[in-house]
Formats: structure tokens, C-alpha cells, sequence
């Protein structure tokens, strides 16, 4: 009988210690994992923020016009564009926009056209590292001047970006931004005059825009 108790016996506490301390460092090495991802991520988004930003501005200080908006750009630019605004000061259109004459859309060809942002295969928004995009259109939420949208940023990067930025509050400042809604393709656009979002949430997604 002893014999069989002792064939029958489980882990000792040395062996259960070892597989808790091996399961501990999986679990913490996939966490790093992920942590170190969007890290990266939102660095990625920070750079591409600013130089987007950047190469707007520089548009319209060498040409007198907003990228989009500039009623000479085929004049300007021949082949290199298909299209124009129509010279209004104002860029029409929301950031996310399908239609191919939206100005929203132009402002990427005239950008690139222009050599400053590189070229693509066809004339649409770039992405971005959350696997939306960016946008560029002309106000969101409270923020009456140009702004640069990005969609599908989880709550976590939005609370990261909004923090390097800004303020770190979605609703307030200079960056606002909105939960997108549950169901898929149906994203919520940050059209003027819109109620962005009180606060981040983990596990949410957000359309963010900031004013240039």
C-alpha cells in the first residue's frame, strides 16, 4: 500500500514553483511583446503627425494655396495631378472620403505632385500604423481650423499620442477625439461641431484629429 500511495503521488512544490515561474515569463515576455509593439507604434505615429503637418504648411507657404483646395494645381502640375479645388480657402470634404474629386483626396495628390509626400500607386490617404488612415480636412469637433485625422488608434495609443501632444483628454485642447462605433466599416467621422469623446477607454477605438 505504501508503495502504491507513493507511485500515485503528484508534482512535489519545487516542480509546481518551476512551471508557475516559466508560465510567469511567457506571459510576461508576450505582454512585453505586445507593449513594445505599440510603442513602436505610436512612435511611428508621432513622426508621421508631424511631418504631415509639416509638409501641409510648407504647401502653402511656397504656393500661396491649400493642397486640395488650389484651383492652379493642374497649371502647376500638368499630369502629375488629375484634378483641382476650387480655390475657395477652404478644403471640402471629410478626412476619410471614398469620392475621387473630394478635395480631402486632392490635398494627398497635390502633396504629392509636389514632392513632398512620397508618391503611391493611386492618389488616396496614406495609412496609418493602426490600420486606418490619416486625413487631412477642414475642422473637427470644436477645433475650427485645418485639422489631421487618424482612425482605429485603440484607446491605449490615442491616450499615448494625446499625452505627447496635447493635453491627454480627448475632449479638450487641441487634439480631439471620438469612439468609433462597434459595427464593422461603419467608423465614426469627426465631422465640425461633433461631441468628441469624454475620456480614453482601453480596448476602444478612436478617431483622432489635430489642428493645425
Amino acid at each position: 500500500m505504501t508503495k502504491n500511495r507513493k507511485s500515485q503521488s503528484g508534482f512535489t512544490l519545487v516542480e509546481l514553483s518551476i512551471v508557475l515561474v516559466i508560465i510567469g515569463l511567457i506571459i510576461g515576455g508576450v505582454l512585453t511583446g505586445r507593449q513594445i509593439m505599440q510603442n513602436a507604434e505610436v512612435t511611428n505615429a508621432l513622426n508621421s503627425i508631424q511631418a504631415y503637418q509639416a509638409q501641409f504648411q510648407t504647401y502653402v507657404q511656397n504656393y500661396g494655396a491649400l493642397p486640395g483646395d488650389d484651383a492652379s494645381a493642374v497649371t502647376r502640375f500638368g499630369n502629375n495631378v488629375s484634378n483641382h479645388g476650387d480655390g475657395s480657402g477652404t478644403l471640402d470634404g471629410s478626412f476619410d472620403s471614398v469620392v475621387v474629386g473630394a478635395e480631402t483626396i486632392l490635398a494627398w495628390q497635390d502633396l504629392r505632385a509636389a514632392g513632398l509626400v512620397k508618391p503611391q500607386a493611386s492618389n488616396i490617404q496614406p495609412t496609418n500604423p493602426f490600420g486606418g488612415i490619416f486625413g487631412f480636412q477642414h475642422g473637427a469637433f470644436s477645433i475650427a481650423s485645418n485639422v489631421l485625422c487618424l482612425n482605429n488608434v485603440s484607446g491605449d495609443a490615442a491616450q499615448a499620442i494625446d499625452s505627447r501632444l496635447d493635453d491627454g483628454v480627448s475632449g479638450t485642447g487641441t487634439i480631439q477625439s471620438i469612439q468609433e462605433t462597434p459595427v464593422a466599416g461603419t467608423p465614426t467621422t469627426a465631422t465640425p461641431g461633433a461631441t468628441p469623446t469624454a475620456s480614453y477607454v482601453s480596448g476602444q477605438t478612436y478617431t483622432m484629429c489635430i489642428g493645425m
